[in-house]
Parts: C-alpha cells; structure tokens; sequence
C-alpha cells in the first residue's frame, strides 16, 4: 500500500489545477497552456502510458530541447512510478554517429524501455532499427504529428499516446523504488559522465530550499535559460512547478532568444552562469532602449562564480533584481549554499556580504577561497580536516542528497564516524559566521615543486583585475617541477596584451603583459609557488559543459598541445 506522507514531485498538480487554473502556466514558442489544460495533459499522457505498460520502476530516456511537453513528460512518468533519464541534448549537436554513441553509451548503462525524442535527434531511428539498444521497447516522437518523420517511421507520439480521462477511474500517482525519480547524468567536467539516481523527496526539498531563499512564488514568470537534461534547469522547474509560476521555454540559451523573451513575458525570473550572464550583458549593450531589465526581480547564477566586474555589470543590467549565487552538484540535487550578490532594497552590496574580516575588504574573493554563502536549513556541511578551522574536503548530508550512482549499491558510513556523510569532492573552509570557502576541486590540484595548488584560488585572485574577463588556470607537464602553473587569460574590451615587458607603460593606458599579471598576484599576497609561470591569451571561448561549467581537461589538453608552437595565445 502507498504511503502518501511520501514526497512526490506529482503533488504540484494540485495547485496548479485549482489555485493555477485559468492562469498561463506555460508558454512554449506560441503555444500557451493553463494550469486546468497543463494538468490535464500531464494525466491524459499518464493514463497513455499505463494503458501502453509502462510499469513502475521502469526507466524512460528524454532527449530534446527545453520545452513543455518535456514539462509533461517527466510529470507524467513521475506519476505512473517510471524513473526519468533526461539525456544532454549537446550529444546532438555533433556528427549523427558521434551523437548516438555518447546517448547510446548513457542508455546501456540505465537500459530504459522507452526512448522519447523531437526534431533534434530524429536520426537516432534508424540507428535503434539495428537493435543497438534492446532494452527499448517504444520510441516516442514528441514534435508535431504532422511531421514528415512520423508518417514515414513506425513511431509512436504524444498525441497518439494521450487518453481522456472522462469516465474512467481516476488516477493516483506511483512510486519507483526507493522513492526515485530522476536518473540525472553529472556535467562530465573531469571524465565521462555518471547516473546519479535522485529522490522524489531530494526534489522537493531543494524546492523548498529555493522557495524559501530565492523568494520564488506564483508570481514569478520564469524564463528557463539552463537545459532540462541537467540538475540545475531541473530543480527549478520542479520549484517554479510547487509554487505555480509561469514557465518561459526558449528551445535553448541563446543570448538574443532569452533578451526577446524577457522583454515580450515580462520575465521575472531566471538563473544563469557566468558565460550566460556575459553573452546577456554583451548584448543588452548594443540596445539602449532595451525594456526588459525593468521586469526582472530573481537572479540566481549557477556553475561558477562570478567576476567583480560581471556583479558590477549584472547590477547595472538588471537593478532591480536580488542577485544570488548558489553552489552544488548533481550528487546533492543542485544547490547546497546560497549568497546574496546584491539586493536593490539594501543600500549598498557590500551589506548583503559576509568576509572572515568585515573591515578589510566586501569582496567575495579571498586569498584562501572564494566565498559561496551559506546552505540552506536541510543541508549539513562539514570540513574533514585536522584542525576545525583549517583547510579539508567538505562533506554533506540530509535529504538533498542523491540515492547512490547508478548500478552501485547505497554508500556505506566512513569508518570514522556512525552517521553518512557524502565527499564532495571539493577542497574549502567554513568561517564562524558559517560561510563556506571554496578553495577547489581535489582532482584538479596541480602539483608544482612539491607543492600543492588549487588552480580555482588563482583563478579568483586573477579575476579581480579589471582587465581580466575570464581565465582558466591548469598545470602542464614540466621536468623539474612536475607540473608548471600556466594561466590562460581573456581581456576585457579595450585592453590589450602585448608580449614584451610593459611595466613601465602599462601604469597609463590599457595593457597587460606577463610582469604586470605576475606582481599583481605578489601585491594581492598569492603564494610564489601559486604564481603562473606562463600566461596565455586565450582568443577562443573557453570549452563548457552544457551547464556552464569550465571543462578543464580540454584546457589542459589544448594549451600541452599546442604550447610549443604558439607559446603566447591559443
């Protein structure tokens, strides 16, 4: 017998078909959908796929762009007790074959029974025809049924599937076991990417976590800029889904896509990371008479920190907004610390942040970290280190945390202590105001002369020079020092870099050569050994995960590559 006490993210329809009824909830391109019709099709799918045998337990992969039938689906899937396998879109947007192996290698590992796609990856048909996948039972086409594609493949579609509920039984919603929902896949940053099994009740409290500090509610208009295939667009379409917002669905972050839309809904709402919040200030520039900044209220900027100068810029951008940044990982469902960048209620930033030394400096960035706030209630942190207030890994527990990696069984308790605690994987500290450091990650250490070195606490340091706009800091192989230091650098608009020493001039106009970087690393107190041998002007972006986040090892991989032959810029 179910246990309706449990978490379910279904527990959303509710609201959304009663306080949400003929309100937009939806806006997908110019489809629009109410609460009353949103609901509605979420349970005319569900009563589809029980009546196709969609059992619970069983695994349904998604792979497409961000929109509302993706909405729908991991409802509805959700709500007959099935487990969603969102795959990352980007795996399309290579070579057919390349694509499909990436996808294929993600879905022999969770072995769904359905695979649902649209336009974007309609090509995987007839790789499925060879049986490369014998787990799936059923492939799903959720673009138009008047698509050349479904009358000529023996496919199945939403439409085909969805089933009037008039008349028959209502529904109640399932459970998979253990109370899983999602089989999410991690950003892939250091290797290839692993299948993080995440609860119903993870979901819903980090839902809580959002509500309660971003300050989401039915109110909002909620533009979704980051991909539903990750953690980050996940979680907060399940927390704009709680508390009844509108959902604002661009296929994709495109800059000019998400300026339109924000104008056009009056959004309110959004997150970001840094290259998004970038792409939005480089272009709002071009438009002076750009509207749309007066309506957003929430900023909450994911997947790295920002720079001074993008706070600067994204305050000006957006005035009136509260600007947050959060913290986390896929592991622990999103978020496990939140910070107030700014709020336009207070009179100053410097108000909304807390440093070890209040009197010396209002700035996130410290010599022994960067500064990512505090978590929310539910989540526990600690550091694993010999002394309390010195530098370790920080660990976590609560009810945010992931159920285990897929195909692993639950992770047993260290053997210091009775209780679970989970490694992050990241290196910080925690001050007494409870502010947690974050120093880096433990396997992107460099090991230069003996010495150990965080390239993401370089990084910080670099990043407040007003003429450094991004920079990605690795180390690469050298005889005598085992690795040497090597910071690849973008300029800010207007500067210029110049490969001779320009000490002397470089007081007077905008230039930055290699001693200039050097002494400002020595003036803001870096350690020698954590100074950069080598600086590279990097004239390309910088390689991202889908979520914005820095892939390193292509940095790395790059700059050991081509170092012999173009010593200064890549």
């Amino acid at each position: 017998m179910a246990n309706y006490s449990q978490a379910h993210i279904c527990q959303c329809l509710t609201r959304l078909s009663t306080l949400r009824s003929t309100s937009v909830v939806t806006i997908s391109g110019n489809r629009q959908k109410t609460g009353h019709q949103f609901v509605g099709d979420v349970l005319s799918l569900a009563h589809g796929l029980l009546q196709l045998g969609l059992g619970i337990g069983d695994i349904v992969a998604i792979c497409g762009f961000n929109s509302d039938w993706y909405l729908e689906w991991l409802l509805a899937v959700a709500f007959v007790g099935g487990i969603v396998a969102p795959l990352n879109y980007r795996w399309v947007s290579t070579s057919p074959a390349c694509s499909f192996e990436e996808a294929k290698s993600a879905m022999l590992m969770v072995r769904p029974v359905m695979l649902v796609t649209d336009e974007s990856c309609k090509h995987w048909y007839q790789e499925l025809q060879s049986n490369a996948l014998p787990s799936v039972k059923w492939h799903v086409f959720s673009g138009s049924p008047s698509s050349g594609f479904v009358k000529t493949s023996n496919v199945l579609t939403t439409e085909t599937l969805r089933k009037h509920v008039i008349g028959t039984k209502q529904l109640d919603y399932s459970w998979a076991p253990e109370g899983a929902v999602i089989t999410c896949f991690t950003s892939g940053t250091t290797g290839r990417p692993k299948g993080v099994i995440i609860s119903h009740s993870a979901m819903i409290v980090q839902s809580l976590a959002k509500v309660a500090v971003v300050g989401y509610s039915e109110d909002d208009v909620y533009l979704h800029t980051a991909p539903l295939c990750h953690i980050g667009g996940l979680s907060s379409a399940i927390t704009m889904l709680m508390v009844g917002g509108c959902h604002v669905l661009i296929p994709k972050f495109e800059a000019s896509l998400a300026v339109e839309a924000i104008k056009q809904h009056c959004v309110t709402s959004l997150i970001t990371v840094p290259a998004m919040m970038a792409d939005l200030i480089s272009l709002t520039r071009l438009k002076e008479t750009w509207t749309g900044r007066q309506y957003v209220k929430k900023l909450l900027n994911g997947g790295g920190s920002l720079s001074a100068e993008l706070m600067k810029d994204a305050t000006e951008l957006f005035p009136r907004a509260k600007l947050l940044s959060a913290y986390g990982m896929t592991e622990t469902c999103s978020s496990l610390t939140f910070m107030t960048l700014h709020d336009p209620t207070l009179q100053t930033r410097a108000q909304t942040l807390q440093t070890v030394d209040k009197t010396k400096s209002s700035s996130v960035h410290q010599p022994h970290g960067v500064c990512v706030g505090k978590p929310p209630p539910h989540v526990e942190l600690k550091i694993s280190a010999d002394e309390p207030s010195t530098i370790g890994r920080i660990l976590t527990r609560g009810p945010h945390l992931m159920l285990r990696y897929w195909d692993k069984n639950p992770m047993k308790a260290t053997e210091s202590t009775n209780d679970f605690w989970l490694d992050t994987g990241d290196i910080g500290s925690i001050d007494d105001c409870g502010n947690v450091w974050l120093v880096g990650r433990q396997n992107a250490q460099i090991k230069s002369g003996g010495e150990n070195i965080y390239p993401e606490e370089v990084e910080a340091m670099l990043l407040q020079h007003p003429g450094v706009i991004a920079t990605v800091v690795v180390g690469v192989p050298e005889a005598r020092l085992t690795e040497m230091v090597v910071a690849c650098i973008k300029l800010r608009q207007s500067w210029q870099w110049t490969n001779n020493n320009c000490k002397q001039s470089a007081e007077n106009n905008l230039t930055l050569c290699r001693e200039v970087l050097r002494d400002y690393c020595r003036e803001k107190k870096l350690t020698g050994f954590k100074v950069p041998k080598l600086f590279i002007l990097w004239r390309k972006p910088f390689p991202l995960t889908t979520t914005g986040k820095i892939r390193r090892d292509q940095v790395r991989r790059e700059v050991t590559s081509h170092l012999q032959f173009f010593p200064s810029n890549l």
